[in-house]
């Protein structure tokens, strides 16, 4: 039998387990060619969110969006976010506890993303537009 006509546009996304929780990362390779990154997890405890503990830079735009993990209700993020924009130690803080994006433009240096309170566990996803793999 052959191959369907479009099948390849069909992808298994790859979860992969990270201690006591899992993280989806693609890229170009395994998204067809598409050129773009997405890193899809959930934020669940306070503290330093995410892998950056000081600021960093990419030739590439990125969004980094913050939604409530409530199906009926993801307008409520469940949490408050301080995320750092700027060279290290002239960053700029800014918190917020709704479903929020951040729009990184290339060689902006940001991050770190700190979680200072939770309620319940909210999804943090970046949106890179480049074809390499982080």
């Amino acid at each position: 039998m052959s191959k369907a006509k479009y099948a390849d546009c069909i992808v298994t996304l790859p979860i992969h387990k990270i201690q006591d929780t899992e993280l989806m990362h693609v890229g170009a390779d395994i998204l067809n060619g598409f050129a773009c990154a997405i890193t899809y997890a959930y934020a669940f405890t306070t503290g330093i969110t995410g892998l950056s503990t000081k600021p960093h830079v990419h030739d590439y735009d990125e969004a980094i969006f913050f939604l409530g993990s409530d199906p009926r209700n993801f307008s409520d993020l469940g949490g408050e976010v301080e995320f750092s924009i700027g060279a290290e130690g002239e960053e700029e803080k800014y918190t917020f506890d709704k479903p929020t994006a951040v729009v990184v433009p290339k060689g902006v240096p940001h991050c770190p993303i700190v979680t200072k309170r939770i309620e319940k566990p909210f999804l943090v996803m970046a949106v890179s537009l480049t074809d390499k793999t982080k």
